[in-house]
């Protein structure tokens, strides 16, 4: 005789809360100085990842709860907010992390679980359906976010920075605040990459150029000779720079960056990423009405910077 809806579901269920259960040993409550919380997940031995942009008014005095309900403190080792990953050091913390999901075998319509940890209630759960699985995207910050995944589901602030897992119990990623509480996941392979460098050197590498541009509107006869009808009006450069050194002047206008156009200095911020640092780049430059093309090896920038 064939199981009744009713049973099938309510087995699901217990399925469901069996996973939470099982997942939950990797997911930790970060008590903020405020008193406030978000989550995290346990990275490695001494080690937790939770959100980035939680941690911005607030890298001290952070404590770190576990399922185990020991509390350790914690210090904040690093942020990356162009992939919105935080490493904080935990003494004493033991235990080893969950096994991680390939972000290309996630596909909408599969189920997906966000658990995090309250200082109070112990693990908090969001339940949903991938609605989105898209290509690689890079943040407004250039940080290469492996895959654009958003959960059909939306996320509390103390779930921040805690684990989405599948239904096999393996991670995801880390849950994270998008537009409208959207739940959007950093993908396992993000925060490894991101967590390693911060362990290491304490701060993420990014490009650099040594230039201050701002956009400029381009005469009717230059924007068929540029492509374009804006560029950027580069308005300083550091002597020391790598742009410097590849022959960019006071006055050059930028209109193109490997072959495509540019037109915001925000844009130019996207590409010169961690990955860009070491790389060579062709800029296209409109100099007394001629289109000039110079090629520019990508610096990192200074830590004050």
């Amino acid at each position: 005789m064939s199981k009744s809806p009713a049973i099938r579901l309510s087995e699901f269920s217990a399925e469901l809360a069996d996973l939470v259960s099982r997942c939950s040993h990797g997911v930790v409550a970060v008590r903020l100085g405020s008193g406030r919380s978000i989550s995290g997940i346990v990275w490695r031995p001494g080690h937790v990842v939770t959100a980035a942009e939680a941690l911005v008014e607030e890298p001290s005095a952070l404590r770190v709860l576990t399922a185990a309900a020991s509390e350790h403190d914690a210090r904040l080792l690093g942020r990356d907010p162009s992939t919105d990953v935080a490493l904080l050091g935990v003494e004493g913390l033991t235990g080893e992390p969950l096994p991680a999901s390939d972000p290309a075998a996630v596909r909408p319509g599969q189920l997906a679980v966000a658990v995090g940890r309250s200082p109070e209630h112990g693990p908090i759960v969001t339940f949903g359906s991938v609605a989105v699985a898209g290509a690689a995207w890079h943040s407004q910050l250039g940080g290469r976010i492996d895959r654009f995944i958003r959960l059909d589901a939306s996320l509390t602030r103390a779930a921040e920075g805690g684990a989405v897992v599948d239904l096999d119990g393996r991670t995801i990623g880390m849950a994270v605040l998008g537009p409208r509480r959207a739940l959007l996941t950093i993908p396992a392979p993000t925060i490894a990459r991101s967590a390693e460098q911060l362990l290491a050197k304490g701060r993420i590498s990014r490009g650099y150029l040594g230039l201050a541009m701002q956009p400029v509107q381009l005469p009717t006869a230059l924007q068929k000779l540029a492509n374009t009808s804006v560029g950027l009006l580069v308005s300083s450069v550091d002597s020391q720079s790598s742009a410097a050194a590849g022959g960019v002047l006071l006055g050059d206008v930028i209109v193109a960056w490997n072959g495509e156009p540019v037109r915001d200095y925000r844009q130019v911020q996207r590409l010169l990423g961690p990955e860009s640092v070491g790389s060579t780049v062709t800029v296209a430059a409109l100099r007394a009405g001629a289109l000039v093309d110079l090629r520019l090896t990508v610096g990192e920038r200074p830590s004050s910077g």
